[in-house]
């Protein structure tokens, strides 16, 4: 029962490894040609980004095919096995756990422009409200210190 949990706890930290390093694959794509143009040399891309948008946010969907295809070579490795029952249904809750925490993680916050958001929001300053932040040190003459 430990060993079961144990596995599928480690399934499921390496699913959201693979799911931020894919979120992040643009980035190291692009660390790849500096470091290539750095040397001179041509940088080549084996695994080019897909980016899609989604609402407000762009979805690049590398992390999601990287745990996609650990996940069919694990259950390619249990068939192998013959061990499938109980360990498909963990993998299977590694997996989709793992999805749902990281589309949480990326998609589950609003964008700072929207209303939902408005307590955290910066306040915005008009031109109105501009003589209020210009002040001297003295607070007789600031008028922030007559409110």
């Amino acid at each position: 029962m430990i060993k079961k949990i144990l596995l599928t706890l480690l399934q499921f930290i390496v699913f959201m490894v693979l799911l931020a390093v894919g979120g992040y694959w643009d980035a190291i794509n692009l660390m790849i040609e500096m470091h290539a143009l750095q040397q001179h040399k041509t940088a080549s891309m084996l695994i080019p980004v897909f980016k899609y948008p989604f609402g407000s946010h762009i979805l690049i969907a590398n992390g999601l095919i990287f745990a996609t295809v650990l996940l069919v070579v694990i259950l390619l490795f249990l068939l192998l096995r013959k061990k499938l029952h109980p360990w498909v249904w963990l993998s299977l809750l590694a997996y989709l756990l793992a999805i749902c925490v990281g589309f949480a993680m990326k998609l589950g916050l609003p964008p700072a422009d929207s209303q939902t958001q408005s307590s955290l929001a910066m306040p915005c300053v008009t031109p109105k409200d501009a003589p209020l932040l210009v002040c001297s040190m003295d607070s007789t003459s600031c008028p922030i210190a007559r409110l």
